[in-house]
């Protein structure tokens, strides 16, 4: 199209099934805000606007599983990778589908963006093998321990965060060429955040942030051993579950020094970046913010499944460690910081090195790019 003003949009699919597809999709817009601001970006969450109550059940009942019986959800998510009919049981949500098709009729969208791996299951269900009048993208918001279903539908690109996802999706049997490594699209602001923190030492005592997710059942116990770590300066946050606040707040009390305690932090990027070390569950969104901000994390749960493949990555680029105890915990801040921080510098340094704090700007241009191939 020759006029701006009519450029065909974007429509950027999500779903609020863990944390890092709904940021990848919020990353990815403001990027392509920046780069293209006269092409109209869209995020719907499908799933949600079909179904409602249901939906947020369904949500509570993940949660559920992943916080009280990881094992058992570990092997359901092995199962969803096998199983073969997965892919064409997307056909029972119909009332999803009815959305979509009127959605995709109503916006006429250049590209449709998946950071949810069901939507391009429900695409080929109501595509099939037609000509589409757009191109299609997933964004994989894991890393190496990749399921099936990310890339078993049709996507013309599937953009991934690092070569180890590459490898592991290319052997699997995607065609290289429809594969980009771009990086997991965190914040913009994280070009600008890194380099920013002054190392730890005598006179900059280190920083420690604890994020705790909701539903981790020992998060009571973490924060009673970080409050034991001498010498650094702690802080924790729990987002907007206010009965967790107040226990977390009385176990804080506890303690002869200030501990502060934080529900949902506006700042997050500013915050992890401005911080020596983060304690967090290995989800997608947040092991690629530390590497962004070349912080350090110690990992205190990791969903089997889904967040094996991110614990991998970390460790294996030494920028952090799993802990999976209370205890384990205490002990990797005090390993980290010991002997003038020397842990903490080879960590930072190689976080330095793996992150990819242009993910956003990256995934962005690719997008356009497929908007592009669809106007010509």
């Amino acid at each position: 199209m020759s006029s701006q003003s009519n450029k065909q949009p974007i429509l950027i699919l999500t779903s609020a099934f863990g944390e890092g597809h709904n940021a990848a999709a919020r990353n990815l817009a403001l990027a392509l805000g920046e780069q293209d601001p006269e092409r109209k970006v869209v995020i719907r969450d499908l799933f949600a606007e079909a179904y409602g109550p249901v939906y947020k059940v369904a949500q509570k009942g993940y949660f559920f599983f992943i916080n009280h019986f990881p094992k058992l959800w570990g092997s359901f998510y092995k199962f969803l990778d096998k199983d073969k009919e997965a892919p064409g049981r997307v056909a029972v949500y119909k009332r999803a589908s009815r959305l979509l098709r009127k959605t995709v009729v109503d916006m006429e969208p250049a590209v449709i963006v998946s950071t949810y791996p069901g939507y391009n299951h429900l695409l080929d269900h109501l595509h099939g093998s037609m000509k589409r009048p757009f191109r299609t993208v997933t964004i994989v918001t894991d890393s190496i321990s990749i399921n099936s279903l990310w890339y078993s539908g049709h996507s013309d690109l599937l953009l991934v965060p690092n070569d180890a996802t590459a490898a592991v999706i290319e052997k699997a049997g995607i065609p290289r060429e429809i594969l980009k490594v771009t990086g997991f699209p965190v914040p913009p602001i994280f070009e600008e955040l890194r380099g920013q923190r002054m190392s730890p030492g005598p006179s900059c005592p280190p920083k420690v942030l604890y994020l705790v997710n909701p539903g981790q059942k020992n998060a009571l116990k973490i924060l009673q051993q970080l409050g034991s770590v001498e010498g650094i300066e702690l802080s924790a946050a729990c987002g907007r579950d206010e009965e967790l606040r107040t226990s977390l707040q009385k176990i804080a009390n506890s303690f002869d020094r200030p501990i502060k305690i934080e529900g949902w932090l506006q700042d997050l990027p500013e915050r992890i970046a401005s911080n020596h070390l983060v304690i967090a569950k290995a989800g997608g969104a947040t092991v690629q913010e530390c590497l962004a901000a070349a912080t350090p994390l110690v990992m205190s749960q990791v969903i089997p499944g889904q967040e094996e493949g991110n614990a991998e990555l970390l460790s294996k680029a030494d920028c952090g460690c799993t802990a999976i105890t209370p205890q384990a915990v205490g002990a990797a801040v005090r390993h980290a910081f010991s002997h003038g921080a020397q842990v903490w510098n080879v960590w930072e340094a190689n976080a330095n090195k793996t992150g990819t704090p242009d993910g956003a700007r990256n995934a962005a241009r690719e997008v356009l790019r497929e908007a592009e191939l669809r106007s010509d």
